[in-house]
């Protein structure tokens, strides 16, 4: 069956696409992603995504990632988190936590700040879900068992339509990627990709 979208009903969320995490030069160089995301030409996909869905007028909502310098708001309290204070990295205001220069917000288009794993951890997403009427929500992002997985799974307990382009999303490995698309999302979300929804935009 094709996918069916409701366009005035539906935002985008493009998540965690800060240059530390998808960017060669960036803090997370080290653990896989900025190749992963390369390799898998996540920037280039979600880019042609993102412009089928302004011209479709779907709304188009970013996700940011980052901290006060000294992270008063996350404790290292888990490896996540250890690994980010190690690197110094997705601090406000630095290079870092800027999104990538390919993925730029066109004017009018809301990025949220969020504090944790999910893009609805101490962000104000939810206000402005309700504010445009939004009941579906087309997740990219870096990582897919990270930021991707985690919104999901809260998306899905606040009952939102979620659908997942599992090519605009990659991990620090593609057998991370694929694990997370096999075994949780299926049961949270849509899996789809890029063509299909595309289409489906039209």
């Amino acid at each position: 069956m094709a996918l069916e979208i409701s366009k005035q009903n539906t935002a985008i969320l493009a998540m965690d696409f800060e240059n530390d995490i998808v960017h060669p030069d960036g803090a997370f160089k080290d653990f896989g992603f900025a190749k992963m995301v390369a390799d898998n030409a996540v920037l280039d996909k979600t880019s042609q995504l993102l412009t089928s869905a302004r011209n479709a007028g779907v709304s188009v909502i970013y996700v940011s990632v980052k901290f006060r310098p000294g992270y008063p708001e996350r404790p290292a309290n888990a490896g996540l988190w250890q690994g980010l204070h190690g690197a110094n990295a997705l601090v406000e205001g630095s290079w870092g936590a800027q999104i990538h220069d390919q993925l730029t917000p066109k004017d009018g288009e809301p990025v949220v700040t969020k504090r944790g794993v999910s893009a609805f951890t101490a962000s104000d997403l939810v206000q402005i879900l309700q504010n445009k009427r939004i009941d579906t929500l087309i997740l990219t992002g870096v990582a897919t068992n990270f930021v991707v997985e985690g919104t999901a799974r809260q998306a899905c307990d606040l009952g939102y339509n979620t659908i997942v382009v599992g090519d605009c999303c990659t991990s620090m490995s593609q057998e991370a990627h694929e694990a997370s698309l096999a075994t949780a999302l299926p049961f949270l979300c849509t899996v789809s990709n890029l063509e299909e929804v595309t289409e489906a935009l039209k």
